[in-house]
């Protein structure tokens, strides 16, 4: 038997659920689930870097021996500073990263710096185009 349609909201159901989800985002609601997503989209990012060619053309799989996802992962997981240094590594400039893979990297760094309570680190972010 096929499960009955869903009503559809009304328009100030809508709204109120807006609102609720918008008040809750501003108390800090859901911050940690915020953080493991922007901590996946620079691993992401990290790794389409990693699948282009490195310096002079070579492939950086054949210089680290990370193969996949899932290899460079574990690598970025068997310390807790690898991700940090591996994303601290692109400083200043960002260097061969895209615009929204280097701002995906630069708020890894800014959560870093936070949790750490240090002087945040001086970043610019090569304009998105």
């Amino acid at each position: 038997m096929p499960y009955p349609k869903p009503m559809p909201l009304s328009n100030a159901e809508r709204q109120r659920r807006y609102r609720q989800r918008l008040r809750a985002k501003a108390a800090g609601a859901n911050v940690v689930e915020q953080v493991r997503i922007t901590v996946e989209r620079a691993v992401l990012a990290l790794w389409d870097y990693h699948e282009r060619p490195g310096p002079g053309g070579v492939q950086w799989r054949n210089i680290d021996g990370c193969q996949t996802l899932d290899q460079y992962r574990s690598e970025l997981e068997r310390s807790p500073a690898n991700l940090i240094q591996a994303c601290r590594a692109f400083l200043p400039g960002f260097e061969g990263l895209t615009p929204q893979e280097a701002r995906t990297v630069a708020d890894v760094i800014e959560i870093a710096d936070a949790l750490r309570l240090a002087t945040p680190t001086p970043i610019h972010i090569p304009e998105l185009v």
